[in-house]
């Protein structure tokens, strides 16, 4: 939630943040007949809860069903509240009912684009909500780690436009002060949070990291001129700060406001990282005892803030598992990341962890229909996930367990994980499908069959003295009898199915199945021995 302003900081109006926001990322779809109301502030909105008072409020309406039958009631209850207006995605969905409903309510709508992260949003809304051109404003006024307060600072002073972009030429933040002069590359880059590729744009950045001194930069519009600058810490290079003006402005103090501007910001970013990391490193810390120690489980939960009677485990990984496995920890935190962002959008109440190669969700657990809801938006994480890391991710509900047993909800999670990339391996289940992400349920006979393998694994009686004997034998006589075995039994007792299997004329089939009795001792007309000897073939190969 922002604050608001401080004394003497007059409040923006509608009008004010509407402009200030831009079109690029959110579009204004309704705005009610007084466009002065005051914008005090911008809240996350959780649809599930009655909102919190907050007068002149912007509401940031995470997970909004656009089809729910209490739509009109809730903006009710968002305008009762005291808010103002709702920023809201339609993820495809028509809005004709939400902008009845606003009209109805007299609230402004603010709708984002899909592609837009949620955190994005609400840097964006705040940096509109809170003013930045009171005069006397300056630096050191910013927030830490705060660069869309620092970026609309030195719009303000250097009468520009300006954005904020790391080595990767990925944007961290931009001004969003209203009239600001903009070009396609501009556009493209708030758009997509990231400067558009070309030699020239590569070369820019490249010529900005390497020098110390502020640098212009060619333009495709002559009306407008582009200044950069590195942002360092020490000999390393942070970002970089851009400033785009109307050409005829004469700036003489450009380079300057630039300069220092580099300056601050390098004090923000290294904020901002040193922020990330320090959360990051104690929420892992937090959830590691919780799935991993059963005797300081309960403690963990309350530090965490959970406090369901009833969670369950998620467990995630990138397919295939060799391909994180051989990477950097940088290159797992990101999985983590990527998971943990989408998790704050979509599963607010869950907490995340990460252990090896796996990222773990640990989910309350309530009702039947929060479990669906639950597996519905870890599809939609998944699927973020696989789009920003190009590779396919794969997902496993673990059982639901009281706190102090929460391990074994994580060792189901883990056994299902396995299962199910051994079928994505084996060609059973699409990378790319919805399928991904499974549970018990899902999984079926082949999972269940897996923990009866495995605890008769554990106790000495798999994989048992006929599969031995036949496995033994085929070594030494360099023969394909388990082989064959297997597939016969697997095809349901079809000679022709099992040929088809292995690749071989059927007469190949029957010939071994000939001698299995007289080499094995083996009656596989017999219904039991059929069972035990494929379930012992069965355990071999699995």
């Amino acid at each position: 939630m922002t604050a608001a302003p401080a004394a003497g900081h007059a409040l923006p109006t509608l009008a004010d943040v509407a402009r200030s926001a831009g079109s690029e990322i959110l579009s204004l779809i309704e705005m009610p007949a007084d466009s002065r109301q005051l914008v005090a502030g911008s809240v996350l909105y959780d649809s599930t809860a009655p909102p919190a008072r907050f007068p002149g409020a912007v509401a940031l309406a995470i997970g909004l069903s656009l089809s729910g039958k209490r739509l009109r009631a809730k903006i009710r209850e968002l305008s009762e509240a005291g808010y103002v207006a709702v920023v809201y995605k339609t993820n495809g969905a028509s809005d004709e009912s939400l902008r009845a409903a606003a009209r109805e309510t007299g609230m402004a709508l603010f709708r984002a684009s899909d592609s837009v992260p949620w955190h994005q949003l609400a840097e964006i809304m705040d940096a509109a909500v809170i003013p930045h051109r009171q005069s006397g404003r300056t630096l050191v006024d910013i927030r830490p780690g705060d660069l869309f307060d620092l970026a609309n600072t030195v719009a303000a002073q250097a009468g520009g436009a300006i954005a904020i972009a790391d080595p990767e030429q990925t944007i961290l933040a931009y001004s969003t002060l209203p009239d600001q002069p903009i070009d396609e590359t501009r556009r493209s880059s708030i758009l997509r949070l990231h400067v558009p590729h070309s030699v020239e744009t590569d070369r820019d950045y490249r010529r900005v990291h390497a020098s110390s001194n502020p640098l212009n930069v060619a333009t495709e519009d002559p009306l407008l001129r582009r200044t950069a600058i590195a942002i360092r810490a020490g000999d390393a290079v942070l970002g970089s700060l851009w400033l785009l003006e109307l050409a005829e402005h004469s700036n003489e103090g450009a380079d300057r406001i630039l300069r220092e501007a580099a300056n601050v910001a390098a004090l923000h970013i290294l904020h901002k990282r040193t922020t990330y990391v320090s959360n990051l490193t104690r929420q892992i810390d937090l959830v590691q005892p919780l799935l991993f120690e059963p005797e300081r489980a309960e403690l963990a939960a309350i530090r965490l803030g959970i406090s369901a009677g009833s969670v369950r485990v998620a467990a995630l990984g990138i397919w295939p598992a060799d391909a994180i496995a051989a990477e950097t920890l940088q290159s797992r935190l990101r999985l983590f990341d990527t998971v943990r962002t989408a998790c704050a959008i979509r599963l607010p109440s869950a907490v995340c962890g990460l252990s090896d190669n796996i990222v773990y969700i640990v989910l309350p657990q309530t009702t039947e229909s929060s479990r669906q809801f639950q597996r519905t938006a870890l599809l939609k994480i998944v699927q973020n996930a696989r789009r920003l890391l190009a590779r396919p991710v794969l997902a496993a509900l673990g059982t639901a367990a009281p706190i102090d047993r929460l391990a074994q909800s994580r060792v189901n999670a883990e056994l299902v994980l396995s299962e199910l990339v051994r079928n994505v391996t084996e060609g059973r289940i699409s990378a790319d499908s919805d399928d991904v992400v499974a549970d018990d349920d899902s999984l079926g006979s082949r999972l269940q069959l897996r923990r009866m393998v495995s605890s008769l694994t554990t106790a000495g009686q798999l994989p048992g003295a006929i599969a031995l004997r036949i496995a033994e034998y085929d070594q030494q006589h360099k023969k394909a009898f388990e082989e064959t075995i297997h597939a016969y039994l697997s095809c349901g007792g079809n000679a022709i199915e099992a040929a088809k299997s292995l690749d071989v004329h059927v007469n190949t089939v029957r010939y071994r199945l000939s001698r299995v009795e007289s080499l094995f001792g083996i009656d596989l007309d017999d219904a039991e021995t059929r069972l035990l000897v494929w379930l012992q073939l069965w355990a071999r190969r699995n």
